[in-house]
């Protein structure tokens, strides 16, 4: 009996692709560095804009995404030491296409910490329930008191230099780079400027987020085990996942978006405030990321599953570096040349517009073939490691 491919992961990562576009599109558009930040938020649709994407994608759905990475685990290694070669190659090719995704399309990649973290994975998959879900609390705690401090004492520096009359320095004045080469640059020389600003924010990217990362990864192996997204998951939980997700992780993200927005309208802009809404928007992001799940299943559920979101989902590889590919054409200067030309909200349609035309080609696609053509490339190089018996 041929064993039919679960839908429901396929259609959360199709719906954590939206939420990906949406979020990264700023940087691509507006500014590399500040995003939504450094556009005019004066005008009524660009602040509603910002606050939306604040409020409903950002960091909820890299962790939703980061989770389903650490569920697919599963059905890679399927539980088998001798799995594990091909887990490596899967990874090792996720840290390659990393490389060339910073380098020539986008200083935000994600895969390269993927691949890094999905083999630091290996080290915790075989462990038993009670470890993995040991490790992925610590870690958690570990983040969340780290992001706590940073901006406590950032808030509490700031309001100490204001009493003297003064103000912290501006260190992002060196990071225009790539802004510049975007405006008006040519592609090596977008490709330059983006590695320099990488090796910048790359550091912090490990520290901030990829503890982060790293517990969706462990979370999304404990959900596998217990076959949580598959056929058959527990309705009562979903629908409990659905309600505490929504009714307590959207008032806190709420409070998040609000202070963030509210800030940058503010006379005076405070850097501690504006890290104090990031963790409060970082940390409590797994509790509407949860909420997301549920009512999802539960939608999914009534109508039989979504066609759209399931074909995105299966060219979650594809659609996730086409984005990319789109969004450098239509802002670089060696394509369209539209950078710090669009209003915030004409981005951030743009980013949904371009999400909904590759899911539909997505579909297109699988009446041809059954996954994309980086998923492809990605499963012939992961083979490459497993050794022939």
């Amino acid at each position: 009996m041929i064993k039919t491919r679960d839908s429901f992961p396929d259609i959360l990562r199709g719906f954590a692709l939206l939420g990906i576009a949406m979020v990264n599109v700023q940087y691509f558009a507006v500014d590399t560095v500040s995003g939504f930040e450094s556009a005019d938020l004066t005008s009524g649709a660009n602040s509603a804009a910002a606050f939306i994407v604040m409020l409903l994608f950002q960091s909820k759905f890299y962790l939703l995404f980061s989770f389903l990475f650490g569920y697919s685990a599963h059905y890679v290694i399927k539980g088998e030491r001798a799995n594990r070669s091909r887990w490596v190659g899967r990874s090792v090719g996720l840290i390659l296409f990393g490389v060339v995704h910073f380098v020539f399309l986008f200083h935000g990649d994600i895969l390269f910490l993927y691949g890094v973290f999905g083999l630091v994975l290996l080290a915790f998959y075989f462990r038993p329930d009670k470890t993995v879900r040991r490790w992925a609390r610590g870690i958690y705690i570990f983040s969340a008191v780290l992001f706590t401090l940073l901006a406590l004492l950032v808030a509490v520096g700031e309001a100490l230099l204001a009493s003297k009359g003064k103000t912290l320095p501006d260190d992002t004045s060196g990071l225009g780079g790539l802004n510049q080469a975007l405006a008006s640059g040519g592609f090596l020389e977008a490709a330059a400027a983006r590695f320099e600003l990488w090796l910048t924010f790359a550091p912090q990217g490990f520290l901030l987020q990829g503890p982060l990362v790293m517990v969706a990864f462990l979370v999304g192996v404990l959900v596998a085990r217990k076959n949580g997204l598959a056929s058959g998951a527990n309705p009562v939980l979903m629908r409990r996942m659905a309600l505490w997700g929504i009714s307590i992780g959207l008032p806190l993200q709420l409070a998040a978006a609000a202070i963030y927005i509210f800030n940058l309208l503010a006379d005076q802009y405070s850097l501690g405030l504006s890290l104090i809404s990031l963790a409060l928007n970082f940390l409590t992001a797994p509790i509407l990321s949860a909420g997301y799940v549920g009512v999802l299943w539960l939608i999914s559920e009534r109508l039989g599953g979504i066609a759209l979101l399931s074909a995105a989902g299966r060219h979650s590889l594809t659609i996730y570096l086409s984005q990319s590919v789109i969004f450098s054409v239509l802002f670089s200067a060696w394509g369209l040349g539209l950078f710090a030309q669009l209003d915030a909200w004409l981005v951030a349609l743009t980013a949904f517009l371009t999400w909904l035309v590759l899911s539909v080609l997505a579909m297109v696609n699988l009446r041809f073939f059954t996954r994309g053509p980086m998923e492809t490339a990605l499963t012939k190089f992961s083979k490459l490691f497993v050794r022939k018996a």
